[in-house]
């Protein structure tokens, strides 16, 4: 491809639809600009992938990984729920009226120490998520893909 360079700058000469062309037009004439200023910045943009779409996908696609991230937390908790009340039905015993009134009373007070307990770990205390073995909890593509970047570790560090 010999291009005819002159003072820096290497000639062009691009073939495009006359609606396009009439556009370009229009679009230079309202903003004051030349075709081919328009033109570099356009294929600048292209090139170095930073126009809007490029970005805008760029953030989708991020926002899609988070998504999946607080899907797979969400399941895993609510496993966990699941496990831990079954666990808790079949040993919590059966109790007469006499000693549900007493079992009440203790019920209230341990449930004010478990919300205060979790209020803490929510607001800036320690998670059950961060608790539990990375590696159990990655998917493939995200082992993948930290295998590939030369992390040791999934949780970032």
């Amino acid at each position: 491809m010999n291009k005819a360079i002159r003072r820096g700058r290497a000639r062009l000469v691009p073939r495009v639809p006359a609606e396009l062309a009439q556009r370009l037009a229009e679009v230079c004439a309202a903003t004051n600009t030349t075709e081919s200023a328009v033109v570099e910045a356009a294929l600048r943009q292209h090139l170095d992938g930073t126009s809007d779409r490029t970005l805008l996908f760029r953030r989708l696609d991020r926002l899609g990984r988070a998504l999946q991230r607080s899907q797979r937390d969400l399941e895993l908790l609510s496993e966990a729920f699941g496990v831990f009340v079954q666990v808790w039905f079949a040993h919590a015993p059966t109790l007469d009226d006499e000693e549900k009134k007493s079992a009440r009373r203790d019920a209230e007070s341990r449930y004010k120490q478990f919300l205060e307990h979790v209020t803490w770990r929510f607001s800036g205390g320690r998670r059950f998520l961060d608790d539990l073995p990375r590696e159990a909890i990655a998917d493939d593509a995200e082992l993948v893909a930290l295998t590939k970047n030369g992390h040791g570790s999934t949780d970032g560090q």
